[in-house]
């Protein structure tokens, strides 16, 4: 017998269907193409120099619609890094616009490659003319999501699903203590760390894949900040191997990751590296051979009928198939809430002001030594955030507040829980046990704000409490109260 497993342990998921009969609504796919032109900046590491210089593999948007009598939800999927709240409203709105539903029953969800455009506030600065490739990609983005969000209802046909769950130990939780007690990036092999894989598998009446939607937990950075290929980094070979297996088209959704790394860390191969390649379709594979035995033990249309005695040479039962019936339709709901909470205040404006001399001076020391850009374009970054610090401190209000929305979806036993940050893993954890095991608790949805830590990593500090709001250019820090209050929040919505 296994260790832990009962010797009469049996793969239930296999050999004993569970009842799906409930689990029935229509449902469509499609994916449509939103890579950048080559030269188009990358976003998610400060330190990376220059522009785009070549397509590892193209980005995608992809469109899930499920639909039931007269709730329909959309869910998105983006190969994206980082996109902002007010542009993802945007985006939302127009879709929903255009099917004629209402905003809160989209979900746009971005996978956090590091080696695909940034969207929003996060990239408000550069020459004219970079502003204006910036604002003519975000104009195509939002017309690949609505043509993608009119193709998947065009798409919809009566279907069935089964949500199944597995485990991929391609991850790690980031968040390593020094002796002198400060918390780098690096990894904790004791520390949280989600490796769960979520596979909700959407088939035909008669038990054919219509799409496979996984869900993960991990920073997309296997190609790190020497590399400026355009990617949707492990993503990519993940998806490919899905498909090619099952023979459909499948979808991932970005889950806990605001702490989590790929185990391998981030990727130091450079673009002309024979190896640059390897952590990427190494993590990429593993993830998807789990996404594919997790599938393969999901059946929807047949389940085990009672077993007939046969009195043979040996005595033994012979197992038959039985239809599922179609039974009721799965209940479909979507709900939101707009939640506004205070940040950390910051000093009065005179020391605001002296510190963003500070940032300044750093920058001005920096090129005037003629420092690369690997190490230019982080003062960058910090000396426009100051700037952005001090201009909302002049205002006065203090401390200021940011507004986001929360959303729960419901598809019969599967519940999907959006937030609109880098969410940490034990948050995660801690809300699948409220909703149940059937649920798909996603970071970096519907926006990105920050980093959500939590209350005992805001107290240790680290790039997830006291760097990260920075890198966000929003004006201080993320409070460590505001995870519990979001998980108490999101639970009544």
């Amino acid at each position: 017998p296994r260790l832990g497993i009962d010797p009469c342990y049996r793969c239930d998921t296999l050999l004993n269907m569970p009842d799906l009969q409930y689990a029935h609504f229509h449902a469509g796919f499609a994916r449509v193409d939103i890579t950048p032109p080559v030269g188009f900046p990358l976003s998610g590491y400060a330190v990376r120099e220059g522009g785009s210089k070549s397509v590892d593999m193209p980005l995608s948007l992809s469109a899930v619609t499920v639909r039931e009598g007269q709730e329909t939800v959309v869910i998105l999927a983006a190969d994206l890094c980082m996109i902002d709240v007010p542009f993802a409203t945007e985006l939302r709105r127009a879709c929903a616009s255009a099917v004629g539903i209402e905003p809160h029953r989209v979900l746009l969800n971005v996978s956090h490659s590091h080696s695909a455009p940034g969207i929003g506030s996060y990239v408000e600065f550069g020459s004219p003319r970079e502003m204006e490739e910036r604002a003519a990609y975000w104009k195509a983005v939002v017309q690949a999501a609505v043509n993608a969000t009119l193709a998947a209802v065009a798409a919809l046909q009566p279907a069935r699903f089964a949500v199944g769950w597995g485990e991929c130990r391609g991850n790690v939780n980031r968040r390593q203590k020094m002796p002198d007690g400060t918390v780098l990036l690096g990894e904790d092999l004791q520390g949280v760390c989600d490796s769960s894989v979520g596979v909700w598998r959407i088939d035909d009446m008669n038990g054919t894949p219509l799409v496979v939607v996984f869900r993960y937990s991990c920073h997309t950075v296997t190609l790190g900040p020497k590399t400026n290929r355009i990617s949707p980094d492990f993503v990519g070979p993940a998806r490919e191997l899905i498909e090619s297996a099952l023979n459909c088209p499948s979808l991932f959704l970005q889950g806990c990751a605001g702490n989590i790394n790929p185990a391998t860390g981030i990727g130091q191969d450079a673009d002309d590296s024979p190896f640059a390649d390897d952590d990427k379709t190494r993590l990429g594979q593993m993830l998807g051979a789990e996404v594919i035995k997790v599938a393969q033990s999901l059946r929807t249309n047949r389940r085990r009928a009672e077993p007939t005695l046969v009195e043979s040479v040996a005595r033994y039962w012979l197992y038959s198939y039985e239809q599922v019936p179609e039974g009721e339709p799965a209940k479909i709901t979507a709900t939101e809430a707009s939640l506004t909470l205070p940040l950390t205040p910051f000093p009065d404006f005179v020391k605001v002001e002296e510190e963003r001399a500070e940032w300044a001076e750093k920058l001005k020391q920096a090129r005037d030594s003629g420092r690369s850009e690997w190490s230019v374009a982080p003062l960058v970054r910090f000396d426009y955030w100051a700037q952005k610090r001090m201009a909302c401190a002049q205002v006065g209000i203090n401390p200021a507040t940011v507004t986001f929305p929360l959303q729960r979806i419901r598809i019969g036993p599967l519940q999907i829980v959006a937030i609109p940050f880098e969410v940490m893993s034990e948050t995660g954890t801690s809300l699948r046990e409220t909703f149940g095991s059937d649920t798909f608790v996603l970071g970096f949805s519907n926006g990105i704000v920050s980093y959500l830590p939590t209350p005992e990593i805001s107290q240790e500090g680290g790039m997830e409490a006291k760097l990260g709001y920075k890198a966000y250019l929003i004006p201080s820090e993320v409070p460590g109260d505001w995870e519990p209050l979001i998980r108490e929040r999101i639970s009544r919505v």
